[in-house]
């Protein structure tokens, strides 16, 4: 019983991403290669209510090669209910432009953010909303551009077999300000949780923007700490 309901989960997961992926490869990207999109994801947990975020992402426009950019994210959340929270903080951008072959522009971002997330189960499956604002803007130049959008991601997530899981995740991009559409993102995997704090996944990541995309390899870990546990305190009385 526990096999054939697996397997049916296995099916459904194969077959959705086929779904997902046929439209993404109907169109290819300019130079037809697939680049690197690496995720390190942890939580500090502070509080029963509240947490410290961190999230690095090294981008390769290239496996693994020509660099892209380097981003970090971190601030405070707080757990409004056991299935919703509300994060803010800030995010540092470092990014090369490659306007020629031998032109190249670096350029460093400061973001300010909130968002909010909401989370929800049937059966094995669990969805994810999350919406969050944007406030961009250019640092260390005599032009200090300032950009502004907001994004929504809808997660899903269903088991496979025993800690393996399907993962996917579409994330629309909407700019407050000109036109409209910035871009759209979409994630299809597959992941594993390795420890009850710690879990990988693995997957094809397409970003779609008006007039071009970009195919990638999308590798994350992620973990949490719980730093209100007494154990992990220092014990000096014995």
């Amino acid at each position: 019983m526990e096999f054939t309901k697996y397997c049916s989960g296995l099916l459904c997961s194969i077959v959705l991403t086929a779904l997902l992926a046929q439209p993404l490869h109907a169109q290819n990207s300019e130079e037809n290669d697939y680049g690197s999109w690496l995720v390190l994801c942890g939580t500090a947990k502070i509080h029963e209510d509240w947490s410290i975020p961190a999230v690095g992402i090294i981008r390769h426009h290239h496996m693994l090669d020509k660099y892209g950019f380097f981003f970090f994210r971190t601030g405070a959340s707080y757990n409004i209910s056991k299935a919703s929270t509300f994060t803010g903080g800030f995010a540092l951008l470092n990014s090369n432009s490659y306007l020629e072959p031998n032109d190249v522009v670096n350029t460093n971002q400061l973001w300010l953010y909130g968002e909010y997330s909401l989370k929800s189960k049937f059966n094995d499956n669990s969805l994810a909303h999350r919406v969050r604002f944007e406030n961009r803007r250019l640092i260390h130049t005599e032009d200090p551009k300032v950009n502004n959008r907001i994004r929504y991601r809808l997660q899903y997530v269903r088991p496979i077999y025993k800690d393996i899981y399907f993962k996917a995740f579409d994330e629309l991009f909407l700019n407050l300000e000109g036109k409209a559409y910035s871009q759209n993102r979409i994630f299809v995997g597959v992941g594993r949780q390795i420890t009850p704090n710690f879990k990988a996944d693995i997957g094809y990541f397409n970003r779609m923007f008006k007039n071009y995309r970009e195919d990638m390899v999308r590798l994350s870990l992620s973990f949490t700490i719980d730093l209100t546990k007494n154990d992990l305190a220092l014990q000096t009385n014995k």
